[in-house]
């Protein structure tokens, strides 16, 4: 099919969605005085309405993980480019037999009324500020790591869910997964004597995304509104579409990327719910020239007063640890423990590392979600905002250590560094009216 005819059909598909939405909200509003109030919240036995905002990619799994949930309907789509929405509105109309709703600007999403929830698969540099809008607009939120774009956003989510009664859940899946689950258990039982030392690992290839020359906004996308809360920088195809993660401006490399996951898990294992006393970091963009910014070697060590964690990137060719590419490593005085994937775990015990316990088994962190947002108990989340903001800082700390050049000393409960306003300074950023996170919820 030619690429104008395309865009035609979605064009006319997110209309018809957008008549058929209307006509179902103006049958809800017929029926409210005959239903009692609820306050925005879904009881549990609600059908919980959600809208995904950003489809391509992640957000497309986002879509794919909500229709398979019980009493959860995907009424509503949103994405700045509309050229992108494709796979995900034929998803949703196989799953409902009529399509969704399309929007390109979250805000009329936030408007929304019939919305209880929304999932938030943006760039990274739109997370915290579209989870804050959420939440002020009475919506439960579940967003995709890092939860942040630098160590400030992420407090003031941990500010809003709070203040504002929402259910916020991190989009750091492997806390849902038994096997993980069993792993840090098995730390927690001391059954790996103390624990001195945790290892993230994320070597995962990155190959070169070369040079591409400034250009002509596409139809269809609103460059601005992508930009949101981001210095605007004149349009490159470059920049967009999964390469934004290798841009400060917009991403925080793979540290902040794939590494989050890992630096999760090496975080629970130590069981540190604050930030580190230092932190330091050294690499770089080796092995070809391109327009990327962020590391893809990097090295970040983390110290506390019992312990250390240390993680490390490589996105050129290399060898594993442990048989572990992607994954994290345990240090104790009794032996060592692997998570090998995002479900399965080995331990190794004593001076010849003999294999002992192990095991496996996955999880489904959205259904996590539907259940809290349900039950109206953000205890039960298995990725609460308080632990996706700790776990996004340390990523922050790192690449910031990184861009200064020399090791940081840190006040943890200020979440500040030590005397140091050059550092401080890059806590949080300068934003973009009308697109800013505040200062204080």
């Amino acid at each position: 099919m030619p690429v104008l005819d395309r865009r035609q059909f979605l064009h006319d598909t997110a209309a018809i969605a957008a008549s058929l939405v209307t006509l179902q909200a103006t049958r809800r509003e017929a029926q409210a005085d005959e239903s009692p109030d609820t306050g925005g919240k879904p009881s549990a036995n609600d059908t919980v309405r959600v809208a995904v905002i950003g489809v391509r990619g992640r957000g497309l799994e986002h879509v794919r993980g909500f229709i398979q949930q019980k009493d959860v309907r995907v009424t509503t789509i949103c994405d700045v480019d509309r050229n992108v929405i494709g796979a995900a509105n034929l998803a949703l109309t196989a799953k409902y037999k009529t399509a969704p709703k399309f929007v390109q600007d979250l805000r009329r999403v936030l408007d929304d009324k019939e919305i209880d929830a929304v999932s938030i698969a943006t760039p990274n540099h739109w997370h915290a500020l579209a989870a804050i809008w959420a939440c002020q607009a009475g919506k439960d939120v579940y967003v995709e790591k890092p939860v942040s774009h630098n160590v400030s956003e992420g407090r003031r989510i941990v500010e809003a869910a709070a203040k504002y009664g929402r259910i916020v859940q991190a989009g750091t899946q492997c806390r849902s997964h038994k096997g993980i689950q069993d792993a840090i258990a098995f730390l927690r039982a001391g059954k790996l004597g103390q624990v001195y030392m945790a290892k993230g690992l994320c070597y995962k290839p990155r190959g070169s995304i070369g040079f591409k020359p400034d250009g002509e906004v596409p139809s269809g996308l609103d460059y601005n509104l992508w930009a949101g809360p981001a210095e605007l920088k004149p349009y490159n195809a470059n920049r967009l579409h999964y390469n934004w993660h290798w841009f400060w401006n917009t991403g925080n490399g793979d540290l902040g990327n794939q590494g989050i996951h890992q630096m999760d898990l090496a975080r629970w294992g130590l069981g540190k719910t604050e930030l580190p006393k230092t932190v330091q970091s050294s690499g770089g963009r080796l092995g070809y020239k391109d327009q990327g910014e962020t590391p893809n070697t990097q090295t970040v060590d983390f110290e506390f007063d019992d312990s250390l964690l240390q993680f490390e990137v490589r996105g050129l060719i290399t060898n594993d640890e442990a048989k572990v590419k992607i994954g994290d490593l345990f240090y104790g005085t009794e032996g060592m423990l692997a998570i090998t994937s995002y479900t399965g775990w080995q331990a190794y015990m004593g001076p010849k590392l003999e294999p002992g316990e192990s095991g496996s088994g996955g999880g489904d962190h959205f259904a996590n979600f539907v259940q809290a947002v349900k039950s109206r108990d953000p205890k039960s989340l298995n990725g609460p905002i308080e632990d996706g903001h700790l776990s996004s800082a340390y990523c922050h700390l790192g690449n910031i250590a990184y861009r200064l050049g020399r090791k940081l000393h840190i006040n943890p409960s200020t979440e500040s560094f030590v005397n140091d306003a050059e550092a401080d300074a890059m806590l949080t950023r300068e934003y973009r009216a009308p697109f800013v996170v505040p200062a204080k919820v």
